[in-house]
């Protein structure tokens, strides 16, 4: 896992660095760069929606550990009263009560990955919290940055920069895409 945030951050930074040697080479001549920075760290524990926000996805997945604790308690339960039982059971009634055992850990191996395994629901659970909360930063960063005459906005809470505003006329996105469609030539 490090070693792909290591892969991906090296690629961020790359694209960072393209773009603001692109950038400076724009600016040489007519403009000096102006360059800001933000740490969303600071942000998302002072801001109160951000706050909030939190408080209501820490909620919900209280709610699916103590629903997820109950299903495994319920299931050790059920083990442990068919251990008791086994000995008196028919080879047929033993095997029914085994599979059925195992049905119940499987549906609560499902309700683990649909609530918490990659792609499940905390994923879309915390998108939907948040974004209105991002939003809402990442506009005032641009209010901000047009106030202040910059060019950038980095974060600099991650090890790497994080790009959050740049003027529209720094974008290189198109040209890009065209170098890397058209091959290295």
């Amino acid at each position: 896992m490090k070693t792909r945030t290591f892969l991906f951050s090296g690629v961020v930074m790359f694209v960072i660095a393209l773009v603001l040697n692109v950038a400076v080479d724009q600016q040489a001549s007519s403009q000096q760069l102006r360059f800001g920075f933000v740490n969303s760290s600071v942000i998302m524990t002072q801001f109160e929606d951000a706050q909030r926000a939190q408080r209501q996805f820490e909620n919900i997945i209280v709610g699916w550990e103590n629903e997820l604790r109950q299903k495994i308690q319920g299931l050790q339960e059920m083990y442990d009263d068919f251990q008791r039982k086994q000995g008196m059971m028919t080879e047929q009634a033993r095997i029914e009560e085994q599979q059925r055992l195992i049905e119940i850990e499987q549906e609560i191996n499902q309700y683990r990955m649909e609530k918490f395994g990659q792609g499940g629901e905390i994923v879309n659970e915390q998108e939907r919290i948040f974004r209105p909360v991002r939003e809402k930063i990442l506009n005032a960063i641009e209010v901000i940055a047009q106030q202040e005459n910059l060019n950038f906005v980095l974060d600099k809470t991650e090890d790497v920069p994080v790009l959050l505003f740049a003027e529209s006329r720094f974008d290189v996105t198109f040209k890009v895409l065209d170098y890397l469609k058209r091959g290295s030539q």
